[in-house]
């Protein structure tokens, strides 16, 4: 008969092998590639000029004096602190809706989550076609009544908005989803205690819920702004980078430098800065979110 001490080594070896084939696809297409932008970077490949051979951190000398890549910066942070203002105000306040306003129409949980597998490309193209004056059934309705609706796109502000809209729209769910999973690991008995209190349900919300759900706030905040800085799908098909640079942010500049000016260096380069500002950015949310739980 096999002895538990027995058991153990071979379950073990038998979880190596099951892990094996994670660990190769992660290394093939998530390290391997890491590295060979850090290497890249340090280079001045270009794709229409020859390649010296040199190595050297010009390229990030070069990004410290660009006002174009310093302009794009602020545009990004501007999306970003827009996009998770808005997506987890609106994610929270639906989930808290669907949890104690409506608890028994759980078929809406499957209906809000609906724009979420909608792919980036799709969000884009309904967004573009709502914001488009001559297209959009919005302006039509409005039409009717003789309010004339901005034309958001030929403006700075006006495109950061929609930009900000159709992410907000597209990714709202998954804020929605793990803010419900929050929300049900509360205890009942804490609400039905302050009610018995005589505290209002605003009372028992800002009182009781909102520093409960405090650490998943500032969790699903942390996913969404790194997620946020990947705008790239809806500045290409939505602005094109306009009007003028206005929605030029830093990833949408380094697809610019590398297939537009042929860069691939200087555009890996940024690339890098944008790996490490997630990575420094994901570090202070989870040592302040370390704080709050221990609190």
């Amino acid at each position: 008969m096999t002895t538990v001490t027995g058991v153990q080594p071979l379950i073990q070896k038998n979880y190596q092998k099951m892990l094996l084939p994670a660990v190769i696809a992660v290394s093939v297409f998530a390290i391997l590639p890491l590295f060979a932008m850090f290497a890249l970077s340090l280079t001045d490949y270009h794709l229409i000029k020859p390649w010296k051979g040199e190595f050297g951190f010009e390229n990030f000398i070069r990004m410290a004096n660009d006002t174009k890549f310093i302009s794009s910066i602020s545009i990004m942070l501007m999306l970003s602190v827009l996009g998770v203002i808005f997506q987890v105000s609106m994610g929270t306040l639906i989930a808290v809706g669907l949890e104690k306003i409506v608890p028994k129409w759980r078929f809406m949980r499957g209906i809000f989550v609906i724009p979420f597998v909608v792919p980036a490309i799709a969000v884009a193209l309904i967004w573009l076609s709502l914001f488009t004056p001559t297209l959009s059934p919005i302006n039509a309705f409005f039409d009717i009544f003789g309010v004339e609706v901005p034309a958001f796109l030929t403006t700075q502000y006006g495109a950061i908005f929609a930009i900000v809209v159709a992410d907000t729209w597209a990714s709202y769910p998954f804020v929605m989803l793990l803010i419900l999973a929050a929300l049900q690991g509360i205890s009942g008995d804490l609400d039905e205690a302050a009610s018995l209190d005589g505290a209002t349900k605003m009372q028992i919300f800002y009182k009781i819920t909102l520093p409960l759900l405090a650490p998943a706030l500032l969790m699903v905040a942390l996913f969404r702004f790194i997620e946020t800085l990947k705008h790239f799908p809806l500045i290409f098909v939505m602005t094109n980078g306009g009007p003028g640079r206005s929605t030029q942010a830093t990833n949408y500049y380094a697809y610019i430098q590398t297939f537009q000016s042929s860069n691939v260096s200087y555009g890996a380069a940024i690339a890098v800065f944008l790996f490490l500002f997630a990575a420094i950015i994901s570090f202070y949310i989870a040592r302040a979110n370390a704080r709050i739980s221990d609190a």
